[in-house]
């Protein structure tokens, strides 16, 4: 690969990643003003837009991508839909009860739990390094989240369950992936998010995600702009586009970054402190995650794909 294409894509993806990491804080500050399945079903529908709306742009890739949406496509897009719905929905809830931090290093464990998923769901023998990234990361997590002691808080777990549909995710995508257009398989998914949000507003909140007057406050709508456009839409456009550019155990290094960024960001913006069990839970879950991605022989790197907030 040429050096300076890397260096570029490398770049490039360590600002996505920058965008994930700091954004915990944003959605957290959100929840005053909206419940967890407005703000991701708007969110959602608008990304999904957006992408619908460059695909059209760019109308030859747009003949394309609308061509090949059809029902097999619809039903395996719909499944992994359904699985970032239940994660995002339970990441965005989890913030109601957990620092931003601890959301995002928990979050990050998705990362350790896919090689074990992938195991038992696509019999995929995991590496050494994988394996041993398990108990590392289970011990940091239990420091983490527990502070030394068995109490955890009900937001860790919550977010959890995140780190898990976020794993099965990544699963079913890989399993799907080589059958269809990634854009139109994309946009299906974003599709499936937001009206899933939208359906269970109904039910559970009363049908407070279609209140328009909650959205058209300035900052509330800044905000969702930004996470839709930014941290969802354009994130996913050039994760496309640069993945290309550089060896997949790049990729994966540097979206271990992500809890990093919103570390700093807690203790920058919202004066987290980080006692001594914080600090080692979350540097074993990071050589956890280190582990889950380095590969056996670096010549050979191995395919990497995550989904972020």
């Amino acid at each position: 690969m040429n050096r300076k294409r890397v260096l570029i894509a490398d770049s490039a993806l360590l600002g996505i990643t920058f965008v994930w990491g700091t954004t915990f804080i944003v959605v957290q500050n959100i929840l005053d003003k909206l419940t967890p399945l407005t703000f991701n079903a708007w969110r959602f529908l608008i990304a999904a837009l957006f992408l619908l709306l460059w695909q059209y742009v760019r109308r030859k890739k747009s003949a394309h991508t609308l061509k090949n949406i059809n029902w097999p496509l619809i039903g395996s897009g719909t499944l992994l839909g359904g699985f970032l719905f239940a994660g995002y929905v339970c990441q965005t809830i989890a913030l109601l009860y957990t620092s931003a931090s601890n959301a995002a290093f928990i979050t990050g464990l998705s990362v350790v739990l896919v090689p074990i998923f992938s195991a038992f769901l696509l019999h995929q023998t995991p590496r050494r390094t994988a394996l041993l990234s398990v108990p590392l990361a289970a011990v940091g997590l239990f420091f983490l989240t527990t502070h030394g002691s068995f109490v955890l808080n009900k937001g860790d777990l919550i977010v959890l369950v995140s780190s898990v549909t976020f794993a099965l995710h990544i699963v079913f995508t890989a399993k799907v992936t080589e059958r269809y257009d990634s854009y139109a398989l994309t946009i299906v998914q974003l599709f499936t998010v937001s009206c899933l949000a939208f359906a269970f507003s109904l039910f559970l909140e009363g049908g407070n995600a279609f209140a328009i007057q909650q959205i058209v406050q300035l900052d509330v709508l800044v905000i969702i702009l930004f996470m839709a456009l930014f941290a969802t839409a354009l994130a996913f456009l050039l994760q496309t586009a640069l993945q290309k550019d550089t060896p997949a155990t790049h990729v994966g290094i540097i979206y271990i970054m992500e809890p990093v960024f919103a570390a700093w960001t807690s203790i920058l913006f919202q004066n987290a402190q980080f006692g001594t069990h914080e600090i080692a839970g979350s540097l074993l879950i990071l050589i956890g995650m280190l582990l889950a991605e380095w590969p056996e022989n670096l010549r050979k790197p191995k395919q990497s794909q995550e989904y972020r907030t």
